[in-house]
C-alpha cells in the first residue's frame, strides 16, 4: 500500500455495541442528548480518520503478549482498537482507558464478531 492508499474501516459489532453503550450513558448521567450526540459524531470521525494512515496510531502497551498487532486511537476517555490489513482497519474495540489491559483472548472474541 502505497502513502496515498485509502483503507476500508470495519468496526466490529463488538466496538460498536462498546461505542452505543457509552453514548447511552452519557446520556444517562446528564440527560444531555447533545453531549451524547457530540461524542458519538466525533467518535465516528475518529475511526473514519483511519482510512488514511492509520500506522500514525502507536501499537498498544499490551501488543507483546499477542499473536498479531493492534494499535490505538485514543478518543477522549477511550481507546479505540484495532488491527490493519492490507486495505482494510478492522475496529476491535471501543475501550476505556481506565480499565485492565485487554487481553488476546479478548481481542480474539472481537474479530470474530
Amino acid at each position: 500500500m502505497g502513502v496515498d492508499a485509502t483503507f476500508q474501516v470495519n468496526i466490529t459489532e463488538t466496538a460498536r455495541i462498546e461505542a452505543e453503550k457509552y453514548a447511552q450513558f452519557i446520556l444517562d448521567n446528564s440527560n444531555d442528548s447533545i453531549a451524547s450526540n457530540q461524542w458519538w459524531d466525533g467518535l465516528l470521525d475518529a475511526i473514519l480518520s483511519l482510512e488514511t494512515l492509520p500506522a500514525r496510531c502507536p501499537f498498544i502497551p499490551e501488543d507483546a503478549g499477542l499473536e498479531f498487532q493492534v494499535r490505538q486511537l485514543l478518543y477522549h476517555s477511550h481507546r479505540v482498537l484495532f488491527r490493519v490489513q492490507p486495505g482494510i482497519v478492522h475496529i476491535l474495540r471501543v475501550y476505556h482507558a481506565s480499565r485492565r489491559p485487554i487481553t488476546s483472548r479478548t481481542l480474539r472474541r472481537a474479530l470474530r464478531s
